[in-house]
């Protein structure tokens, strides 16, 4: 069970480390900016939202399984943390971008006018102004997307061996073992220990979740 717990542990943050690396400032620039083009990428990425991971799992891992085979690593590409991670975070970037772009248009544009006054480039009236406005929204992305990759299911199950099981997979035969043994606190044990974690989080940011948009305002 530990080992699920730690396997489940890794892949969850590792795909949010990289899905705020790709959606944060993806969302700042196609809300931010005016670019030839911006409205079509902006429509790539929304009709990401119509695709359910579900239906596309058997693609993604004959298209990666045959990927492998043809430059000779077999299954190391599909039975692969990283490979899951990149899966978990690419398949919500639509949603993750949708959310926070909606919150950067909201934002006054005086806030960048005045770092640019203070000498402040585009990435660090970004980095150092936007985005710590814009946390409220990064908040709601990483809660939302912890809950999904940490009770994710399809994917683990289908990319991943018995060696390298998450939780939930992990968990779904315990629980088969449990009923055959009729050991009932084994099977309640794991599903506390799926449990905890994510009331942990919660409440560690159930404060920015529901904090103002921004505070103290602009000041003219």
């Amino acid at each position: 069970m530990g080992t699920y717990f730690l396997n489940s542990i890794l892949i969850t943050a590792g795909a949010l480390a990289i899905l705020l690396v790709l959606s944060v400032p993806c969302a700042y620039t196609l809300s931010r900016f005016k670019f030839k083009g911006v409205k079509l990428i902006r429509l790539v990425f929304m009709s990401g939202l119509f695709i359910n991971i579900n239906y596309i799992v058997l693609p993604l891992f004959l298209m990666l399984f045959g990927f492998g085979r043809s430059i000779g690593i077999g299954t190391a590409i599909t039975n692969n943390y990283f490979i899951v991670m990149v899966l978990y975070a690419t398949t919500s970037l639509s949603f993750s971008i949708y959310l926070m772009s909606s919150y950067f248009t909201s934002l006054s544009a005086s806030y960048e006018e005045a770092a640019k006054i203070d000498g402040c480039g585009y990435f660090k009236a970004f980095l150092y102004v936007c985005a710590p406005l814009a946390m409220p929204s990064i908040v709601a992305v990483i809660l939302f997307n912890f809950l999904s990759f940490w009770n994710e299911y399809i994917l683990a199950q289908t990319f991943l061996d018995s060696t390298k099981y998450t939780l939930p997979v992990g968990l779904l035969n315990i629980m088969r073992e449990a009923r055959v043994s009729n050991d009932l606190g084994r099977m309640y044990a794991g599903l506390l220990i799926v449990i905890v974690p994510v009331l942990i989080v919660y409440a560690f940011v159930q404060g920015q979740l529901t904090k103002g948009v921004t505070v103290g305002g602009i000041k003219g």
